[in-house]
């Protein structure tokens, strides 16, 4: 207990004699911040002409801030009925004795892997029917959805959330004050799988912004003179569009997948866990969408160029000279 990090606070507070949890309130400026940063991130995209497979081109509707809300909300039911699926598959043999018991909210909680993926499909759902360009809102939503995801996992630290394997590892943590706490045992010494995985996400982050400008570094030689300069920009195929998006999720699976070696989860496949193995199929279905969607934009580029070369082949023949009558051509 000497070696590891003890933490002596109150998880609570009462303002106006009302109880709040600290981690709910952390939460919720967690939530404000990824709208806020989606936000900003819709207003910075610029509309942009993107062709069409008859080679004409469409001016794309530029992002509306307001619909950024019912966008948000739209992924709310989604994601309660994901995270209630995912928590069924989790204590499968809990649940598997009266599947009725799922519809029960005071019976057990939710996961947070199928509610990304949930939340995703009933959000973009939403966007659909406001008519919004879904692949542009999907580039905007990567990164505030990782700040919200990592910083929400760290959150989680303020009310002994998601504590993991017991452990006298110096960075175990130990809750000290009476509670409420969220782990069973929080004074005991445990892995901090909840820190652990924001911090994991946040790196994730940090390459999917990071990566591009480092790519982009040269050092230019003038004469003896050596200095640092930046290459033009250029887009990556992976952080542009819905790729980025599905770039993201991939990141965030795999970082949640390595957190999750730290949990006191039972393992159900070898060494893995129930929520591992989620996990494995979302990273599978990202990568699936991501294929399909590289083929369908392959075969619109290769439409688009065979309706360019056919319209290019028309102003050719409009071009060329009309032929002369026989008594026109004839020598005088």
């Amino acid at each position: 207990m000497l070696d590891v990090i003890r933490l002596q606070f109150d998880p609570t507070i009462a303002p106006f004699g009302l109880t709040v949890r600290l981690e709910t309130l952390a939460l919720a400026g967690v939530i404000f911040v990824a709208l806020v940063l989606a936000a900003l991130g819709a207003g910075r995209m610029r509309s942009r002409f993107e062709a069409t497979p008859d080679g004409s081109t469409e001016d794309a509707a530029r992002l509306r801030r307001d619909d950024l809300i019912l966008i948000a909300f739209g992924a709310v039911p989604g994601a309660v009925v994901g995270g209630r699926l995912d928590y069924g598959l989790i204590h499968f043999d809990y649940f598997s004795v009266d599947p009725g018991r799922l519809a029960d909210p005071g019976q057990g909680g939710l996961a947070l892997s199928l509610a990304v993926v949930f939340g995703t499909v009933t959000a973009l759902a939403v966007a659909l029917l406001l008519a919004a360009p879904i692949g542009r809102w999907l580039h905007v939503a990567g990164g505030p959805l990782l700040v919200g995801l990592g910083l929400g996992k760290l959150a989680m630290v303020l009310g002994a959330d998601g504590q993991g394997q017991f452990s006298d590892a110096g960075w175990a943590t130990a809750y000290l004050r009476p509670g409420p706490w969220q782990s069973v045992s929080a004074n005991a010494s445990a892995l901090p799988s909840q820190a652990l995985e924001g911090i994991l996400v946040l790196l994730a982050l940090v390459a999917i912004l990071a990566v591009p400008f480092a790519l982009r570094f040269r050092l230019r030689r003038w004469r003896r003179i050596v200095r640092p300069g930046l290459a033009p920009r250029r887009e990556w195929r992976m952080l542009t569009g819905y790729r980025r998006f599905l770039t993201v999720l991939c990141l965030w699976s795999v970082a949640r997948f390595a957190a999750a070696f730290t949990w006191r989860d039972a393992q159900v496949a070898g060494p893995f866990r129930a929520e591992q193995v989620v996990l494995m199929f979302v990273f599978a279905a990202c990568v699936v969408i991501f294929l399909v969607g590289g083929l369908w934009d392959w075969r619109r580029a290769r439409a688009a160029r065979k309706a360019a070369d056919r319209a290019g082949n028309m102003d050719d023949g409009a071009n060329l000279p009309e032929p002369r009558s026989i008594a026109e051509a004839a020598p005088r």
